[in-house]
């Protein structure tokens, strides 16, 4: 094993505890941020205070580890770790493809709050939690997008070259004009829905987000399935 492999392979681990560092943070701000909502819609005065404090702690950490997890998203070091071990690109290529399967069933919760927000936003009956609350479906259904579209990592340009290859963006060309064909048709019924009540078009716009990125991601998944003659 060379010096550079042992350099590596050092700096590999702590890119994945600082990636495991915040994930964690992400977790508990999640966490908080739904308890912070409850207390806040069962509390009266200052325990009401509290909970609207709570969660937008809460909110401010969830945000706080998208931006860090950039950070430490996998590099040219983790590409060359891997490669010793073998294998590497089919394992990067099928673990994104997991993700974008499992990712909508995680964003199931946070896109109702905020359906439930854009209802009450729209129908003028919106407190600060509703405002807080309405941008984290979007948020997430915007997150598996970039990621169906390679985009979630633009500055390493080893891990870009390592998937852009032919198969890898036929996979995405084809999620993504899924992707796109969905939210055509799903603007034509939000605006019809509109045209009948104005408030429910509204409150479905993160909906529509949620379809949209699900179907680009469960595309994808089903295409590196085929691929692999799963």
């Amino acid at each position: 094993m060379d010096d550079d492999l042992k350099q590596a392979k050092a700096k590999e681990r702590r890119r994945v505890r600082r990636l495991q560092m915040v994930a964690a943070l992400g977790g508990v701000g999640a966490t908080a941020g739904v308890l912070g909502v409850g207390i806040a819609k069962s509390g009266e005065g200052w325990m009401a205070l509290v909970g609207v404090v709570l969660a937008l702690a809460g909110l401010g950490a969830v945000i706080a580890s998208f931006s860090l997890a950039g950070r430490f998203l996998p590099d040219g070091d983790t590409i060359r770790v891997e490669n010793a071990r073998g294998g590497y690109r089919d394992s990067l290529q099928s673990q994104r493809a997991y993700w974008g399967a499992y990712a909508p069933l995680l964003i199931l919760f946070p896109t109702w709050k905020s359906i439930e927000a854009a209802w009450a936003i729209a129908g003028r009956q919106a407190e600060a939690l509703h405002w807080m609350m309405v941008g984290l479906g979007p948020l997430c259904a915007v997150a598996i997008l970039l990621v169906v579209a390679g985009l979630d990592n633009p500055g390493d340009r080893k891990m870009k070259r390592l998937l852009e290859d032919e198969l890898t963006l036929s996979f995405r060309r084809s999620s993504l004009s899924l992707a796109l064909g969905v939210a055509l048709a799903g603007m034509v019924v939000v605006f019809a829905l509109g045209l009948w009540k104005p408030q429910a078009a509204v409150a479905t716009m993160p909906g529509l987000m949620f379809v949209t990125a699900s179907a680009a991601g469960l595309r994808y998944w089903q295409l590196d399935r085929r691929a692999a003659g799963g």
